[in-house]
């Protein structure tokens, strides 16, 4: 199996964004995102959004968030795509999109069983903790994972 890790995807309640305001980012959320791309990384979201349009859906998210980091084909609300995690469906539509590997593809999320259905179908998925430096950790957590099993 290959080492690689091409593309990530994002949950964004309670894993970038506080999941009671989702206005709020959470810490270390940001940076890591431009730390990621500046790594090279594709960057993308695996989201449920209930029946939000996507107009909505950037009305409850940090002003500041620069969706210019993701490409906009990795970009999945349950809202546009028709299905929601934990089914697997939606995730292997972000492989499909991604058109790379499943294992090419990284999930990060706070949620255990979202983790769990996404390494499921073949994604690599990381649990991060809510509220901590998890994420502020993951662009040097991810280059000592890829040198480890290289």
């Amino acid at each position: 199996m290959s080492a690689s890790i091409s593309a990530i995807f994002f949950d964004l309640g309670d894993t970038l964004v506080n999941g009671n305001s989702t206005t709020t980012w959470l810490p270390g959320a940001k940076a890591t995102l431009s730390a990621l791309k500046s790594k090279g990384f594709r960057l993308g979201i695996i989201s449920n959004t209930a029946n939000l349009s996507r107009a909505q859906i950037l009305t409850i998210l940090p002003v500041d968030l620069n969706f210019n980091l993701f490409e906009s084909e990795l970009i999945l609300f349950s809202s546009e795509v028709g299905v929601e995690k934990p089914k697997p469906r939606i995730f292997t539509l972000a492989i499909t999109k991604a058109a790379v590997a499943a294992a090419s593809c990284l999930f990060v999320t706070e949620d255990i069983i979202d983790t769990l259905v996404a390494q499921q179908v073949g994604l690599r998925a990381i649990r991060v903790k809510t509220g901590s430096d998890d994420l502020t950790k993951l662009p040097a957590t991810i280059v000592q994972y890829l040198q480890a099993v290289s």
